[in-house]
């Protein structure tokens, strides 16, 4: 049998102790932690690598997902909160699974399922998966085992690199997800976001200025960016009519 090194943070004493109790019945999982406050958590997790994190989202020191973009931790998230509000973006943050307080024995042994049987309950790369972001939401990126979020309202372009694509802010900053640029048009919030050309979307409210070239092509040029973006012929209708 597999052991899974477990951690757990919550900010409520009593809310640790019933967490423990239900993984009492799962001998797979082995608590090696635990904490109330984020600075021992990212201590605690930086020394022994857990495999599992049972995360709290409301925490005294801020929420789940800034403890997430700050820690050095590329094991797997559960989410235990008494909300239910969050659902979306801890999914989009990969979580595992996600409890909803108080966890019944039943609902603790699938997630213990899914522990062991590595699933998710929402990959982010599926494409038949159609809930948009909103545009204050924050973009999940991992780089070199690192967690971190990207505020969506701050990125200015996107561009595609196969079956990847960088997304890139207003300050010049550059990560890469896995994710195509059909896979963005479902997702992104159409109001802001835009496909000018086959490798690239752009953040409309970033846009400085448009230099036709035709009638049916154009130069676009986005915010602290000197190079400009083509719009193409196909998607030049769809931004006159709907944009400009």
């Amino acid at each position: 049998m597999k052991i899974y090194k477990a951690y757990i943070l919550d900010d409520e004493p009593l809310a640790i102790k019933s967490l423990k109790k239900k993984l009492e019945n799962h001998p797979e999982i082995k608590i090696i932690g635990e904490s109330t406050r984020m600075s021992k958590a990212f201590d605690d997790i930086s020394a022994d690598s857990p495999d599992i994190l049972f995360l709290d989202i409301q925490l005294a020191e801020g929420t789940g997902f800034d403890f997430l973009n700050n820690v050095r931790f590329s094991g797997k998230v559960v989410f235990v909160t008494a909300y239910d509000e969050y659902a979306f973006r801890a999914f989009e943050v990969n979580a595992l699974d996600y409890l909803l307080k108080p966890v019944s024995d039943e609902r603790m042994s699938e997630t213990i399922n899914k522990i062991r049987n590595n699933q998710y309950n929402y990959s982010n790369n599926d494409p038949n998966f159609e809930l948009r972001y909103r545009y204050s939401d924050r973009l999940f990126v991992v780089e070199r085992n690192q967690i971190h979020f990207v505020l969506l309202e701050n990125v200015t372009r996107i561009y595609a690199a196969r079956d990847y694509s960088f997304i890139e802010t207003y300050d010049g900053k550059k990560s890469i997800i896995m994710r195509t640029m059909a896979e963005w048009e479902v997702r992104l919030p159409k109001e802001h976001f835009v496909r000018v050309h086959r490798s690239y979307i752009v953040n409309i409210n970033h846009i400085e200025k448009i230099i036709r070239n035709s009638t049916s092509t154009a130069r676009i040029y986005l915010k602290n960016i000197p190079e400009p973006v083509s719009l193409s012929r196909t998607y030049y209708k769809n931004l006159r009519n709907n944009y400009l």
